[in-house]
């Protein structure tokens, strides 16, 4: 068996949002989580911003139950992203992430379309390294190329500055975006040789304990970061680091009323609360098949109230047939 040192929860935007970290965090078993992605134009970042996104940064930038969020950023002005880097240092950040990874059609000249400008790459993490104490942790999340595995190393040369901590590498390229039959974790273990001092962390498709230790043996690195699997099997870090059991699908629901509290305290509007609780149940249904039926029955409630009295007798069933 590959010993594993750390285990990240990724920055899912969309999904990773600070009450869906807390309540991820306090079961999971993560090293560290990572906020969504912040978007910095060509002007700074307002203090009021990163405390809206990372609301964290008030306490240690920590988790409720302690663990340290790192502080993502997303753009292509060098030095608005090193000095909302350095703004959000002041504010409680101890670790800061660029983001050069995410596909999405909708983010223009920033992410892995950055990936085609390695000279852009390079300067803007210099800027941030030069810009940051030398104490703050500093990485890089970025995919293996835009179009090709092959521009990975020089894509890994151009941000392998002086100084820089990390580089997590997505197994696929932007085109390919998440499609099953494109990870390439057997591209990852080369990459070490034109980073030297620089952990690297893999990414992309480690889905439970198997898939974990097969990503270890192939790429030869011992981090790694998990991403919407945690959302499948919540305590996906435990599993990976500990040899943990699964949660069963009792446990899993147990975490929805946990949810939508958490989303109420935090003032979201019920049909947001109702989305984002049947958004999770649409991840736990990938996991267990006994989901399924439940699942369809309760994206067509329209009220909170219905919701949680569905929710109550599905927690009564799964107890009795011992799901």
């Amino acid at each position: 068996m590959v010993a594993v040192n750390k285990v990240y929860l990724a920055p899912m935007e969309g999904v990773c949002d600070p009450p869906l970290r807390k309540i991820l965090c306090a079961v999971g078993g993560y090293d560290e989580c990572f906020s969504e992605f912040i978007r910095v134009t060509d002007h700074v970042l307002p203090a009021k911003t990163l405390l809206r996104e990372v609301p964290e940064l008030a306490q240690g930038c920590r988790t409720d139950d302690g663990t340290l969020v790192r502080v993502q950023l997303l753009g292509d002005h060098a030095q608005a992203m090193a000095q909302s880097a350095c703004r959000a240092v002041a504010l409680g950040a101890q670790s800061i992430d660029l983001n050069f990874g995410c596909p999405s059609r909708f983010v223009h000249h920033a992410g892995a379309m950055l990936l085609k400008e390695p000279e852009l790459l390079h300067r803007i993490t210099s800027t941030v390294r030069e810009a940051l104490p030398e104490n703050v942790f500093l990485s890089v999340k970025m995919r293996l190329g835009f179009a090709d595995p092959s521009e990975a190393v020089t894509l890994v040369k151009a941000v392998a500055v002086p100084g820089l901590n990390e580089i997590i590498l997505h197994a696929r390229t932007r085109k390919e975006l998440y499609r099953k039959d494109a990870l390439h974790w057997d591209k990852l273990r080369e990459l070490a040789a034109y980073a030297p001092g620089i952990e690297l962390v893999a990414n992309g498709d480690i889905v439970d304990k198997e898939s974990a230790q097969r990503c270890l043996a192939v790429s030869g690195y011992s981090n790694l970061m998990v991403g919407r699997a945690a959302l499948m099997q919540p305590n996906l870090g435990n599993m990976i680091k500990k040899d943990a059991r699964p949660f069963s699908y009792l446990q899993k629901l147990q975490m929805l009323p946990k949810l939508f509290n958490e989303l109420q305290s935090r003032g979201f509007a019920e049909k947001s609360r109702l989305d984002r609780a049947k958004q999770f149940l649409g991840f736990v249904r990938r996991a267990d098949e006994c989901c399924a039926d439940f699942f369809k029955t309760f994206c067509r409630v329209s009220s909170e109230n219905d919701a949680l009295i569905l929710l109550e007798n599905e927690l009564i069933q799964a107890a009795s047939q011992g799901q």
